[in-house]
């Protein structure tokens, strides 16, 4: 447990500074784009928009998967007021394990399918096409690291609170 822990916490600082580059770029390939297309309009350049949804679908995906670990995703929280805390451990344990098999399954099909559409190119970037679709089984690789740590945890609780 503490090693998964350990790993995560690396994980996540680096997704951070991966999103914080993200949104720099984001930033940068807009302004750009702004810049060179109502300023300088004989050096517009088209790539622009394609880098910026790109780096967009990797933003949220990797996001995602770091609000997942910090338990920061939308919940309906009016069982947890109502249940007892052990029956409520043990339906969240439920619900982990679903979202875990639901992470894997984005793993697995999410490399699939990018394996399938790797000969595809980008119109503008002329970059494989997968590279659009990638976020999502990097981002369940994540997932699951950090739904298995919440699992391990609340089984922890749960047992010791037995």
């Amino acid at each position: 447990m503490g090693l998964l822990k350990q790993i995560n916490d690396v994980t996540e600082r680096m997704i951070r500074g991966f999103l914080i580059a993200i949104l720099i770029g984001i930033l940068l390939v807009c302004f750009y784009q702004v810049a060179t297309r109502f300023v300088f309009v004989s050096y517009a350049f088209a790539w622009t928009e394609e880098m910026a949804r790109l780096l967009y679908l990797w933003g949220c995906f990797l996001g995602t998967a770091v609000l997942l670990r910090q338990k920061r995703l939308i919940r309906v929280d009016i069982i947890s007021n109502v249940l007892p805390k052990s029956l409520f451990r043990a339906i969240e344990i439920i619900m982990l394990l679903s979202m875990l098999g639901f992470s894997l399954v984005l793993v697995v099909k999410g490399f699939e399918f990018c394996n399938s559409i790797s000969q595809d190119r980008l119109t503008l970037l002329g970059h494989p096409r997968s590279w659009f679709w990638l976020p999502v089984p990097v981002a369940g690789v994540f997932a699951c690291m950090y739904i298995l740590e919440q699992i391990l945890d609340d089984l922890g609780e749960l047992f010791a609170g037995s």
